[in-house]
């Protein structure tokens, strides 16, 4: 008797180094805040964090879309429970939670988004914190899949009149505007796999440099007003970045960095959940209360020292919760769980769960 096995395509470790950077750099971002609502605030860190705020988020949903094509092949009603659901449900669980703790720790807000109840009700429309890219997520496969029968190119080309209007125009709450500017890097990494497999393998220091440069010259003209300052502008100097990204996350060779990157980039999820709280909390007890070495000590290194103390607060907690088997807080609990998945058309086999995804449901 002959068995047949099924091999799953081998883990594409640039993407989870890639998504290991963006998270980083997300948690960076949220330190340099409360650093700076505190009067800790430093030139050198706003302008680290503006240089790679066209590459941040973008890159974080390019990944994401990266795998999100398997899924995208199903069904209407495997999308909406296994994904749309599942992002809803984390995002509403979390707001309430985050106003929960922020309302008995309100020292230890960014956002002030425990300040009136009535915040939860629109936070229903509109997020208004950091938790907009689960949100935002739950909105790009319900977009994807209403796409999904379009040509490529026609579905390409409605993402960039969305993104190029929401460069031009601002008009819409921030959470919003970005999620319209961002959809096209999601979509593209939905229908451009088989590009960016192949712009990571070329990649070199070289190119990787080059490229850098060229982000660093256009940004400065973004800077300048002119061309580079359009929405179109804007567009382009973010598709640089992605370039850059990409290249850089496939360059980095020196194992450590390689592993310790990966294995951020397999647990984004809850570090983006919790990181926030975290932060909050040290920030709270340290700064506030002036437990640090010096003003200038803290405008120089307290961004970074403030991450990592969210990172690793970040999964110790989640750690500490899915060992009280709390898994409920990172995924969707049995009753939500959908059936066993239907067979996918065509596109990747998304039918077997893999290290690079986002979020996963609880077990």
């Amino acid at each position: 008797m002959t068995t047949t096995t099924t091999k799953q395509a081998p883990r594409l470790v640039w993407v989870d180094v890639a998504k290991g950077m963006c998270i980083l750099l997300v948690v960076v971002f949220h330190s340099t805040n409360f650093a700076i609502t505190r009067g800790y605030g430093s030139d050198w860190w706003v302008a680290f964090n503006a240089l790679l705020e066209p590459i941040r988020m973008p890159l974080f949903f390019l990944a994401s879309g990266f795998f999100a094509a398997g899924i995208l092949a199903r069904s209407w009603n495997d999308v909406w429970r296994r994904r749309i659901v599942l992002m809803l449900y984390l995002y509403g669980l979390w707001v309430v939670l985050r106003f929960a703790y922020f309302t008995i720790v309100p020292g230890a807000s960014l956002t002030r988004e425990e300040e009136h109840p009535w915040r939860l009700l629109t936070g229903i429309l509109v997020p208004h914190n950091g938790l907009w890219f689960v949100y935002a997520l739950a909105v790009y496969f319900a977009a994807a899949k209403l796409l999904d029968r379009l040509d490529v190119r026609f579905q390409v080309g409605i993402a960039f009149l969305v993104s190029w209007l929401a460069y031009a125009q601002d008009i819409l709450p921030w959470t919003w505007q970005n999620m319209a500017a961002y959809f096209l890097f999601f979509l593209i990494g939905v229908r451009g796999r088989d590009l960016l497999t192949a712009l990571a393998r070329h990649a070199s220091l070289g190119l990787v440099s080059a490229l850098a440069l060229a982000y660093a010259g256009l940004f400065y003209l973004s800077l300048q007003g002119g061309l580079a300052a359009t929405a179109l502008g804007s567009i382009v100097l973010t598709l640089l970045g992605l370039a850059v990204g990409v290249l850089a996350a496939a360059s980095i060779t020196w194992q450590p960095a390689v592993k310790t990157l990966a294995y951020l980039g397999t647990v984004t999820l809850p570090i983006y959940l919790m990181h926030e709280i975290a932060l909050g909390t040290i920030s709270y007890l340290a700064l506030d209360n002036g437990l640090v070495p010096s003003v200038g000590t803290v405008q120089a290194v307290g961004p970074i020292a403030i991450a990592v103390a969210g990172v690793v607060g970040a999964l110790a907690l989640h750690q500490a919760l899915t060992a009280a088997r709390a898994n409920w807080l990172f995924g969707l609990p049995g009753w939500l769980q959908a059936p066993p998945p239907t067979r996918p058309t065509g596109g990747p086999d998304a039918s077997k769960p893999g290290g690079n995804e986002l979020i996963v449901p609880a077990r």
